[in-house]
């Protein structure tokens, strides 16, 4: 009786042939024509589809004009910011600083004032990333001024500190981005 195996007995390098379509010019025609076919036809699944528009609020108050370039806000002045704001952190004069759009001002308020500890202070490490998000004029509304009104984002390197009585000094170093929002009087802007 026979035996089989399942190796071959007989192990030859498999042969690999290169796909030409020049030795094959039926194959060649055939991919030509594929291809040219799917050039032609048009996609008629965007027919389904309509554009609604999304109503958004305005990106620009009223009466106020665009810019054509940004002029960058100066890096003293983003720094004097950054450094009161942190010198009235976790005190009631911080609330001042706070756009009256900010989320939830109050709760932030109210977790400074329960959470953090009292004798916990922000060391500033370090302040980069300056970029202008949005710049425009507008007329101030007391004054009748010219004022160009400049959203700043800045990255802030910061440092918590303070002491537990159980493990002494403890330092919670942390990263934050910042949307400052800033209004210089313009030269000349007299109203």
């Amino acid at each position: 009786m026979p035996t089989y195996s399942a190796m071959p007995t007989h192990l030859h390098p498999p042969v690999v042939r290169k796909a030409s379509c020049l030795r094959c010019p039926a194959l060649g025609a055939m991919v030509l024509a594929v291809m040219l076919s799917s050039f032609g036809s048009s996609s008629t699944a965007r027919e389904f589809r309509t554009l609604n528009e999304i109503h958004t609020a305005a990106l620009l108050p009223d009466g106020a004009a665009t810019v054509e370039h940004f002029i960058p806000v100066d890096q003293g002045l983003v720094n004097d910011a950054v450094n009161q704001i942190m010198q009235q952190w976790s005190t009631p004069q911080m609330q001042a600083y706070l756009s009256k759009d900010f989320y939830d001002a109050s709760r932030l308020e109210d977790v400074l004032d329960t959470v953090v500890p009292r004798d916990a202070l922000v060391r500033i490490l370090t302040v980069g990333g300056i970029q202008t998000l949005q710049q425009f004029q507008e007329r101030d509304a007391a004054t009748g001024k010219a004022v160009r009104v400049s959203r700043v984002s800045v990255t802030v390197r910061t440092q918590l500190e303070y002491n537990d009585p159980a493990t002494g000094l403890v330092t919670l170093p942390g990263t934050t981005e910042y949307i400052l929002k800033f209004r210089e009087l313009l030269p000349g802007g007299d109203g």
